[in-house]
């Protein structure tokens, strides 16, 4: 309950600001186990490049440099062909966006929006819903000399390996079969140090997001994370270290109570780049104490974890190839160990999937089309998922995409196998 007062008086007071705040057009001065650690999602999912490192600038929110305040309208139309073309998620998804400097020193950016799902869908749970306005971003940045403070509801990005899993666990990842393609924000309080050659940052996460299990309880409260990081700048070389106090963003359902924890669980880990002419080696382990796992259907015991990510991006012009293979080490693994499926599973000491991906554009950027291929070593799992986008203006973008997967019936990836999904967007921005 407190944190849902502290949430509301930051948005109020920051809202309050951007209201009376003049229009400064072009001052821009800071311009666990599968299933449950999601890896369905965070250690599947990578969308590239999504974020700078130190990430000063808000590039997911898309605001033009002449216009105080920017309306946007976004309608999707997502079909199963695999049952007659049915909809499954039909949508409008409005957002009002602004960011203007606040007094000398500061900055600050806000994105309210509002989603109107339509009559049709067969998700049941949001058919006719009309979600009232809310704050989807609400930053509020001071800058001074060497120091940045920022406060609001934001994305955080940990590590070099986006999506995988290992390092980037602050703001949750989507799935595979979600129409989402961008990480969740958090209401987050961060501040940086910046030294010639390095960084020094922290962040404490004041109401983390657990994914709700439907029908099941979540037994544990949810507490408050924090983390910390060194980073080092070189001649075409990064490197950083991190610790953190982390909640995982999916819980884990117990087998022996039908219930779900989301225990928090320590992290320690290191992250590398290499870059090799245009081309760019990204490196990511982590070491996760206290992650909960089944022990058979006796309840869950605690566990320690070692986390691996290697990327690749190879850059021909305007034409990127991206690979990643992230593995899952139990360090104490036992053989009673079970994964919580729809019928559960036993689990595996060492978990390995892969990602590889091509994107392109044409035609002046005009057209892009991406082309991703997911899936685990063994077979358990491939996923096919390709998009080509028309961007004639600035102001119109729309998209189609489409995915199909397969998964072995006795895996933790069964509920996937014949899913296909085919989704259409279109965006207006004034």
């Amino acid at each position: 309950m407190g944190i849902e007062v502290v949430k509301r008086l930051i948005a109020l007071c920051l809202i309050v600001m951007f209201v009376g705040m003049p229009a400064q057009a072009g001052d821009n001065l800071l311009s666990d186990d599968l299933l449950n650690d999601n890896l369905l999602g965070d250690d599947l999912y990578d969308g590239g490049d999504l974020f700078a490192d130190d990430a000063l600038l808000e590039e997911s929110i898309i605001v033009a440099q002449n216009k105080p305040l920017q309306l946007s309208v976004e309608h999707t139309l997502t079909l199963n062909p695999q049952a007659s073309y049915q909809r499954t998620n039909h949508s409008t998804d409005a957002r009002l966006s602004s960011e203007a400097p606040v007094g000398l020193w500061g900055y600050g950016a806000l994105e309210l929006k509002a989603i109107q799902y339509w009559q049709g869908d067969t998700n049941k749970s949001v058919t006719g819903h009309f979600s009232l306005l809310e704050v989807e971003r609400l930053v509020l940045q001071y800058s001074l000399a060497d120091i940045s403070i920022k406060l609001g509801r934001y994305i955080q990005s940990w590590g070099e390996v986006e999506g995988s899993g290992v390092l980037d666990v602050i703001n949750p990842a989507p799935s595979l079969t979600s129409s989402e393609t961008g990480f969740t924000p958090q209401w987050l309080v961060s501040g940086s140090y910046y030294l010639p050659s390095a960084q020094v940052s922290w962040f404490v996460g004041l109401d983390p997001s657990v994914t709700e299990l439907p029908s099941v309880v979540l037994t544990t409260s949810v507490a408050k994370e924090w983390g910390a990081k060194y980073g080092h700048t070189g001649a075409g070389s990064d490197w950083a270290i991190y610790t953190g106090y982390m909640v995982p963003n999916t819980p884990v359902r117990n087998l022996a109570t039908a219930m779900a924890s989301a225990k928090a669980y320590q992290l320690i880990g290191y992250s590398w780049n290499k870059a090799i002419d245009d081309d760019l080696v990204k490196f990511d382990v982590a070491y996760k104490r206290g992650l909960e796992h089944n022990l058979g259907y006796t309840g869950l015991t605690a566990n320690n974890r070692l986390d691996t990510a290697l990327g690749l991006e190879l850059n021909n012009g305007d034409r990127q190839w991206n690979a990643s293979l992230t593995a899952q080490h139990w360090l104490n693994y036992q053989a009673s160990y079970l994964t919580s499926a729809l019928v559960p599973v036993a689990s595996n000491r060492t978990d390995v999937t892969y990602s590889l991906g091509v994107n392109d554009s044409f035609n002046n950027d005009e057209f892009n089309w991406s082309l991703t291929h997911i899936g685990t070593p063994d077979g358990a799992l491939r996923a096919l998922t390709g998009e080509i986008a028309w961007i004639p203006t600035d102001q119109w973008q729309s998209s189609l995409s489409c995915a199909t997967m397969s998964a072995k019936s006795n895996t933790v990836y069964a509920l996937l196998d014949g899913t296909q999904r085919l989704t259409f967007k279109a965006k207006f921005s004034y």
